[in-house]
């Protein structure tokens, strides 16, 4: 699972808001649900800050509770178009 759970994975979705855009908390931890999940794991306490900025480049950690302990999912933006943010996902245990 934790190797499985460790692989860069892509995900594309409609996750920022407004001008100045920030990223979704909320979005984001749907995300990471649904990267992790397709380990066989589906997390359901998925925590991602908010205020981050939806740029080419940023990066930021969410948190959540996986089968063996605490995770750090470890996102960074990929690519910005409109309100579609694509990350590199990659989860670890803590």
């Amino acid at each position: 699972m934790r190797a499985a759970m460790a692989v860069l994975l892509a995900s594309l979705a409609v996750l920022a808001a407004g001008c100045g855009s920030t990223i979704k908390p909320e979005g984001a931890a749907e995300q990471v649900v649904k990267v992790v999940s397709k380990t066989g794991f589906k997390p359901t306490d998925v925590t991602c800050p908010s205020g981050v900025k939806a740029e080419v480049g940023t990066q930021f950690d969410c948190h959540f509770t996986g089968p063996d302990g605490n995770y750090t999912a470890h996102m960074k933006i990929t690519k910005v178009s409109g309100d579609d943010v694509e990350f590199y996902i990659q989860s670890k245990r803590d």
